[in-house]
């Protein structure tokens, strides 16, 4: 299991690493669609792909669960001191580069004809990439705000798409930690919450991965929001769940170690229109609004008393794609608490 996460975690790396490496290079060919010889254009191009390349490659490093609890300011100045390296790194891998080219060394840029010549591509050049790296830290700076604010929250501030109120169709998990008042009793407050910290950073990726986002965490309890073609393709929203629980289970040991008990989780899953609105001033907030979160909060709840891990609605179950590795159980309709009609729950097993 470590090996398939370690080979999927390269692999996003270098999918990152590629689109940011391709960004830089536009961008080297932007600053010299007005200006600059053929040599300036293709070594901005070539420097401007490398740096984004390393750069994308590396970014997913600051998301690890462990790296993430430091400090923002902290993130930020590595972030800088890094990229400011892989810079200069390129930079003078491809002067030499440059230089072989020409049948040269670098110490014949000690000869003042042979400097000129050079200067004219190499210096100029590397005046468009410094504003290529200005521009991919912009990009590296609003990626980490991403991680404070959930994922498509700024874009959707800046265009202001739900400055007023808009009605669409998503997928919601309410997630609950078992147990969680005798844990805080037997824990105490400050283990406790560094148990909740854990819990919450290992179960993130659960949902990165199946490209679900973490819209608000709420005491023991996280809320997780998939786009209805996000959610449904491959099953995401319901693989997310297994995947929480593996990741759980592979880090057994280390819950056990540190807090001598293996934390485990009830959740539900259910679809349906919502309104979505941006409200606040002083603080401002993408809110949900509508019947379908109260329902999937209350299957949630249900799922301790009627002794089941995963709750889901028939909305969901019908929409899934079936095949022979899960289990669905039909367990009919109910009656949840401030509901006046009965939903139609499935519970699931592998």
């Amino acid at each position: 299991m470590k090996i398939k996460n370690f080979i999927q975690g390269i692999k996003t790396s270098f999918i990152l690493g590629i689109k940011i490496g391709v960004l830089g290079a536009v961008l080297g060919l932007i600053f010299h669609s007005l200006w600059g010889n053929l040599d300036e254009i293709k070594y901005t191009a070539v420097n401007g792909f490398i740096i984004g390349f390393l750069i994308g490659f590396i970014e997913p490093i600051f998301s690890h669960s462990r790296i993430g609890r430091l400090s923002y300011s902290l993130l930020l100045f590595l972030r800088v001191i890094l990229y400011f390296i892989i810079t200069l790194t390129s930079i003078y891998t491809l002067l030499i580069v440059y230089l072989k080219s020409y049948d040269l060394e670098s110490s014949s840029l000690s000869d003042p004809q042979i400097f000129e010549e050079i200067s004219k591509v190499y210096f100029l050049a590397n005046i468009n990439i410094l504003y290529v790296l200005l521009i991919i830290l912009v990009v590296s700076f609003l990626w980490q705000l991403k991680a404070f604010f959930g994922k498509g929250v700024i874009f959707n501030y800046l265009v202001g798409r739900y400055h007023k109120p808009l009605s669409e169709e998503r997928i919601f998990m309410f997630l609950d930690l078992d147990n969680a008042t005798t844990l805080a009793e037997n824990l105490g407050s400050e283990k406790y919450s560094l148990l909740l910290s854990d819990f919450f950073n290992d179960l993130d990726s659960a949902f990165a991965k199946t490209r679900g986002y973490v819209h608000q965490y709420v005491g023991d309890e996280v809320v997780v929001i998939w786009k209805l073609k996000n959610g449904l393709k491959n099953n995401n929203c319901l693989r997310s769940y297994f995947m929480a629980m593996e990741i759980l289970e592979n880090k057994r040991e280390y819950y056990l170690n540190k807090y001598k008990v293996l934390p485990s989780f009830k959740a539900s899953l259910h679809l349906g229109e919502v309104t979505i609105t941006e409200i606040g001033v002083s603080k401002k907030e993408i809110a949900y609004h509508g019947d379908t979160i109260n329902t999937a909060s209350r299957i949630c709840a249900s799922a301790r008393t009627l002794g089941n891990n995963i709750l889901i609605s028939k909305e969901v179950y019908d929409r899934l794609n079936k095949d022979d590795t899960i289990i669905y159980e039909d367990l009919g309709e109910h009656y949840f608490k401030g509901k006046n009609e009965k939903i139609h729950i499935y519970s699931v097993k592998i």
